[in-house]
């Protein structure tokens, strides 16, 4: 579908008082809590959709995910450390495994351990040099079976040797679908970047062409010589929409921290330059850059999540892959995909 002419609202089954708030209500999916550097010998607490995490690295150097409170007094899970490849609570020495079950009671060596003493465990991966978590409640708190996750599959740009990636990360005080948006306005170039991406950039919109064809996950956007892939709910990539020996890709992906906070994880790829001293540093700061510009207008609007109706804030024919975000979210909220509620 190419959107050029007009704007669209959805037509809505639900009435509004009777979707749930898309506030506190994310999709479950694989998103990226940490860097794989950051997690070496001791563990490490992550928060995403509102809950805590532990990460740890059992004794052959996998990463696992635990909540992140010990089942015997809630202490943080983090302060321990791993022994006989469980994780260790500072507070009493208790051990858990990584199915979420512990394994031993030091004050209590010779007895059987309780039921009760378990925490849960998430599915958890590393690809493209981060650590990403599968927030499923499914299965409540019985042992984790990491093979239950769907697969994750990340743009094929950053396992391919061709590239050097050059990371960065944010962290925004917005709402998961404000942070959305804001990568696939074209509209806002000319003015939020206009001293760096956008200063080359009319601000006349004469044609907006995008397609939202095969799959409603995905939005792609044409924008001069570049080609912005938007693939629900987390991942986004501009990337050159023609083969070119010398290519450069931006790659960002959202994790909802909580209803209010919103981390970005990025890389700046290239084919060229892939020796020089310092080049990464550059592309790494000036991505930052781009995202600070970003920063202030978006942690700005409120409501802090998208309105539960088009009606309710002004569209014009520039906001097409806005809007179309905006029937996906509706469609996610409304349908019976997996939620996580915080």
């Amino acid at each position: 579908m190419v959107m050029t002419e007009s704007v669209v609202a959805p037509k809505r089954a639900t009435p509004i008082e009777k979707l749930p708030s898309d506030e506190r209500v994310f999709p479950v999916a694989w998103y990226p809590v940490a860097w794989s550097k950051e997690l070496k010998g001791k563990p490490i607490k992550r928060r995403l959709v509102g809950r805590d995490f532990v990460l740890y690295r059992d004794r052959r150097g996998q990463v696992r995910c635990l909540e992140a409170y010990c089942a015997h007094r809630g202490a943080d899970l983090s302060l321990g450390k791993c022994v006989n490849g469980r994780l260790q609570c500072a507070y009493h020495g208790w051990e858990f495994a990584e199915s979420g079950m512990c394994e031993h009671i030091p004050a209590h060596p010779n007895r059987p351990v309780p039921d009760f003493a378990r925490v849960r465990a998430y599915p958890v991966r590393e690809e493209a040099q981060l650590i990403w978590v599968y927030p499923s409640d499914a299965g409540g708190d019985a042992p984790c079976d990491k093979d239950k996750a769907p697969a994750l599959n990340v743009f094929p740009e950053l396992n391919d040797p061709r590239f050097v990636l050059a990371p960065y990360d944010e962290e925004w005080r917005a709402h998961l679908t404000r942070v959305v948006e804001s990568v696939l306005d074209v509209a806002h170039l000319a003015f939020v970047h206009k001293k760096t991406i956008g200063r080359r950039v009319p601000a006349e919109i004469k044609k907006m062409q995008f397609e939202a064809a095969g799959s409603p996950d995905v939005i792609s956007i044409h924008n001069g010589g570049g080609l912005l892939e938007y693939r629900f709910p987390q991942q986004w990539m501009l990337r050159p929409d023609s083969s070119t020996n010398a290519q450069f890709i931006n790659y960002v992906v959202f994790s909802p921290i909580d209803s209010n906070h919103t981390r970005i994880f990025g890389f700046a790829g290239r084919t060229f330059a892939k020796h020089v001293p310092g080049m990464s540093r550059i592309f790494s700061n000036y991505s930052r850059k781009i995202l600070r510009e970003d920063q202030a207008v978006v942690e700005s609007q409120h409501p802090r999540p998208i309105p539960e109706a088009l009606r309710m804030e002004a569209h014009v024919p520039a906001d097409a892959p806005q809007v179309r975000f905006r029937q996906r979210w509706f469609d996610f909220l409304t349908g019976d995909e997996p939620k996580v509620l915080m």
